[in-house]
């Protein structure tokens, strides 16, 4: 155990040395879409780093945004009406909507994934009745929503004995295959999208790595992931001193299988992965302590070897998500508040700021590149 250690704390020795990095090749434009207050959903050029359109809801302002299998149409998710808004990327247009409440029943969302064939959209949705004196909120329910029938179709109560995560955006992703839901949260939760039945657990709590008792995983949207698989970062501790580690977590959503590779001690709070277009390197957010001791930092991996090869101080805000551009140039601080702050991937430093006009509200949608960029030393 203590050779173990050694090796987990060793990865740690080639953090102070920069690297040199490829320049991605220019492909125009590079389009990004992210809700903002009051209902606007706004497109942005990453690589003229502008908004170049805004996109008004007719309804609400946007909670959750997904990008159709087509990558031709935008599905958002809105928040005090329960509506879904379909915008069109072409026109830039919101082209309809359909609430989802019926009679005296809310139905408040919470996560979205769409179909490989772009015409259902699962959920996990609150239901929360108005009585004569009072609103009741009910157990959660898995929700099947038709987009040509504009309407709930199939609504399955969540299993009693599962855990249902508790944030109000859940990490949901269905199968290249469309058989199966993953709900992501401390453990992977698998379920047959044609019954909502528990399929498998992936007890993360419980891996067989035997230097570990239990670790989480967040993924996010990324344009660069390979089709089936997530890659992100894991945290868990050893059962012997209980020493917090985190590392690599590779998942495969067709075999219901993953990897893990322990990189170092988990002294900090990390931010899900990003990875660049041809998949050589990583990057992450790392957060260590609180209020006026609290510091951010860049962290760049190389995915070959799992190793972290750079590291970079950046002003951080109190509350914050990370993106990367779809060519793999540019990182991204984004939420809470009215900027996206661009940074330079090759020498982590601040290139420019967007002003949104206004607090951003969901998740940002990055369009992956048409064909992947080639890099070259």
């Amino acid at each position: 155990m203590r050779a173990a250690f050694a090796f987990l704390c060793s990865c740690f020795l080639c953090l102070a040395s920069p690297v040199a990095f490829a320049s991605p090749a220019n492909d125009g434009a590079q389009l990004m879409y992210l809700g903002v207050w009051p209902h606007t959903v706004l497109v942005l050029d990453a690589a003229q780093g502008k908004i170049l359109d805004k996109i008004d809801l007719p309804t609400d302002v946007a909670r959750t945004l997904v990008l159709s299998p087509d990558k031709t149409t935008l599905y958002a998710s809105t928040v005090r009406d329960n509506s879904i808004v379909t915008i069109d990327l072409a026109t830039r247009k919101a082209t309809g909507s359909f609430p989802l409440n019926t009679g005296n029943t809310n139905y408040r969302l919470g996560g979205l994934a769409i179909d490989p064939e772009g015409t259902v959209l699962y959920s996990i949705a609150t239901p929360i009745v108005k009585q004569i004196d009072r609103f009741e909120v009910n157990p959660p329910e898995f929700v099947t929503i038709d987009l040509a029938a504009k309407k709930i179709t199939r609504m399955v109560s969540f299993p009693k004995d599962e855990p249902v995560p508790s944030y109000y955006r859940r990490s949901m992703k269905v199968s290249p295959d469309g058989k199966l839901l993953y709900l992501f949260a401390e453990n992977i939760q698998v379920f047959s999208t044609a019954d909502f039945k528990p399929v498998k657990t992936i007890e993360l709590s419980k891996t067989t790595d035997p230097s570990t008792d239990g670790l989480s995983l967040s993924p996010i949207e990324d344009p660069n992931e390979p089709r089936g698989r997530v890659t992100g970062i894991f945290e868990t501790s050893d059962p012997y001193v209980h020493r917090r580690i985190f590392g690599v977590a590779d998942v495969d959503l067709t075999n219901m299988s993953f990897d893990l590779t322990p990189v170092g001690p988990a002294d900090a709070s990390m931010l899900p992965m990003m990875e660049t277009p041809d998949h050589k390197l990583g990057y992450t957010v790392a957060i260590y302590g609180t209020h006026g001791d609290r510091v951010t930092e860049f962290w760049v991996f190389d995915m070959a070897t799992k190793k972290v090869i750079n590291r970079r101080q950046f002003i951080g805000r109190t509350r914050l998500s990370f993106g990367m551009t779809a060519d793999g140039s540019k990182l991204m601080i984004y939420n809470a508040g009215f900027q996206i702050e661009f940074y330079d991937a090759r020498t982590l430093e601040l290139v420019k700021t967007i002003d949104l006009e206004g607090d951003t509200t969901s998740n940002l949608v990055v369009m992956p590149l048409p064909s992947k960029s080639t890099r070259s030393l």
